[in-house]
């Protein structure tokens, strides 16, 4: 299966460092594999965002978790009570003064992280779980 990426240019380290990251995730030999036995996901960005995409066959919002942790997202599917599938996302930066979204529209979970710092004065606690909008 072929990992596309799509980067908005940037300037200096943050570039250096995204990049680097965007490689490993793109490049990691255990990818593909991940995408098959667990579920695919994609990672792009756009100006303001970070966008993980998760293709989530066979399921329905209602067994969807997202979950904020410090420097992670995990995404959790859960049917009968336990957890049948989760998979988790590294990023190279903190989640703390980050707002996120999720967005489900069958099969795909779109996952916004923004660039900016959130505008709320409180701060979400490591694992949070993210509201899931249809």
């Amino acid at each position: 299966m072929r990992r596309e990426l799509f980067i908005v240019h940037k300037n200096g380290e943050e570039q250096n460092e995204l990049r680097q990251w965007l490689d490993l995730l793109c490049n990691d030999p255990l990818a593909p594999l991940l995408d098959e036995m667990i579920f695919r996901v994609e990672v792009l960005e756009t100006e303001e965002d970070y966008i993980i995409e998760a293709e989530l066959c066979h399921c329905q919002k209602e067994h969807i978790i997202v979950l904020r942790e410090n420097r992670s997202l995990s995404i959790q599917i859960q049917q009968n009570g336990g957890m049948e599938k989760q998979r988790t996302i590294l990023l190279p930066f903190s989640l703390a003064d980050k707002y996120i979204s999720a967005h489900f529209s069958a099969p795909i979970l779109e996952i916004r992280i923004s660039k900016s710092a959130r505008q709320s004065d409180a701060q979400p606690q490591d694992n949070t779980v993210i509201h899931i909008n249809e």
